[in-house]
């Protein structure tokens, strides 16, 4: 059988940023599967450069079997295209295989996916794909147990991933190439702003070290890899795991980076384990540095918890990237302020904030439809609550529109104060500006006075 693979292309507007370009291990894993049992692999990534590979004839071109479309709700719009384009050459008769649609919409959102998609993958894909293709699947939505030995799984397929030009490289590690790996799956925990869990369970399954070193093993060798990003949510949750690949990874001299919990790297002899094992960032889901907002969110870690992991990180030589999240519902200016103050005082590598958009199944999500928190639901499902525009002028520095097509009207407290503070900083500039231009006589001359000075601070209160 020949099994084409797609990814969906980022849609030109998005609350979400989609410019990171990294090889989609989720989809590799079902092409490794798929080759491992004899069938032929072609693959077209859409996300990384957009094709139009329907109207170009490539599935009648390359007598394509099966369409599998990966589907997340941030490309939705794409994956609807190529389900309609593709159903019109069925119609028309030239080409009558099957479409399979799979990804984390599927599990979030099965009602947007059209009845013409021949079958729908929720879950784990990797049994459900040969059940398809072998014609063993009995229903149009398969899903099938949790996968009990990921181990069984083959590598990702790097002879076709390499050859594309994908970013292969991590900003908070001096080395390159760093090649990606997922080696953990499902989420024990209840974080009311994620939606892991209706797409994987709350089963915590993983890889064991010896079939991670090999896999590394086998992209140093074959592909000069120098460094290693874990990209998952808890890659240090289960300690022993984490024990005994510090201690195997340090014979093979690479760099490596993981995402992580804050609460799992509250252990100072841990931390200093990483570290000597070649542990060069950590990226933290911080969130907040208001106790009240993280239990808000269900995060289940305490500022002291945050405090503690980024202190003993830096302390032993890791650096720290702090994901946060602002503007989520009941957060005040004030929590804002000591999420800044925190930031502040522990001075990580870098941090970035986020601004809350409702994503479906979380449990926010449903908590703002319920009590009708929000002000605007775009066409794919996400909600955005009172006062976006201006948290994404003065976080992103962006107008909304390039977000999401809606006028924002109505305003929080919090939003009032960031709106001052946005006042405050064009003043800054705009006296910057005009003291630019001035004559540098005339500029030393006010100065001498400190009028200027005045003015500057009394104008930006």
């Amino acid at each position: 059988m020949n099994i084409l693979f797609v990814t969906s292309a980022a849609p030109k507007k998005s609350p979400f940023f989609t410019d990171e370009k990294r090889p989609p291990l989720g989809l590799g894993s079902l092409m490794s599967v798929v080759r491992k049992h004899g069938h032929t692999v072609f693959f077209i990534d859409n996300y990384l450069k957009q094709t139009d590979f329907v109207k170009d004839g490539y599935l009648q071109k390359n007598e394509i079997d099966f369409v599998g479309i990966y589907v997340n709700t941030i490309c939705y719009r794409d994956s609807m295209k190529m389900f309609t384009d593709i159903e019109r050459l069925r119609k028309k008769g030239l080409w009558n295989g099957k479409i399979i649609a799979g990804g984390p919409h599927t599990s979030v959102a099965l009602d947007t996916i059209p009845d013409f998609v021949d079958y729908v993958v929720q879950g784990e894909g990797e049994q459900a794909i040969l059940k398809i293709i072998n014609g063993e699947a009995k229903q149009r939505i398969v899903k099938e147990e949790r996968i009990k030995d990921l181990d069984s799984l083959p590598f990702q397929p790097w002879d076709i991933f390499t050859k594309l030009p994908y970013d292969y490289s991590c900003k908070w590690m001096d080395t390159k190439p760093v090649f990606t790996m997922n080696t953990s799956r499902g989420c024990p925990f209840d974080c009311a702003f994620c939606s892991v869990d209706s797409v994987w369970g709350k089963q915590y399954t993983y890889f064991s070290v010896d079939r991670l070193i090999d896999e590394i093993k086998y992209l140093i060798k074959n592909f000069g890899a120098k460094g290693i990003y874990f990209r998952e949510d808890n890659f240090t949750l289960n300690r022993k795991r984490v024990e005994e690949f510090c201690a195997k990874i340090r014979e093979l001299n690479i760099k490596w980076a993981c995402e992580t919990r804050v609460d799992t790297l509250c252990d100072e002899e841990l931390v200093k384990m990483m570290s000597k094992a070649g542990c060069e960032a950590v990226y933290l889901g911080v969130e907040s540095g208001s106790q009240k907002v993280l239990d808000i969110l269900k995060k289940g870690v305490t500022v002291e918890q945050i405090e503690r992991c980024v202190t003993l990180c830096k302390k032993h030589k890791i650096r720290t990237y702090c994901s946060l999240i602002t503007g989520v519902p009941g957060e005040t200016y004030e929590d804002y302020l000591l999420t800044k103050k925190l930031m502040n005082k522990l001075k990580p590598h870098a941090y970035a904030f986020s601004v809350f958009v409702g994503i479906p199944h979380s449990q926010l999500y449903e908590e703002i439809l319920t009590k009708k928190l929000h002000e605007h639901i775009d066409d794919i499902g996400l909600v955005y609550l009172p006062g976006y525009d201006v948290r994404t002028e003065y976080f992103y520095g962006v107008d909304s529109k390039k977000c999401v097509d809606y006028e924002f009207k109505q305003r929080t407290s919090f939003d009032e104060e960031l709106l001052k503070e946005l006042d405050k900083n064009k003043f800054k500039k705009m006296v910057k500006r005009t003291v630019s231009v001035l004559p540098v006589g005339v500029v030393k001359k006010v100065d001498k006075k400190g009028r200027l000075k005045r003015l500057y601070k009394k104008m930006a209160r």
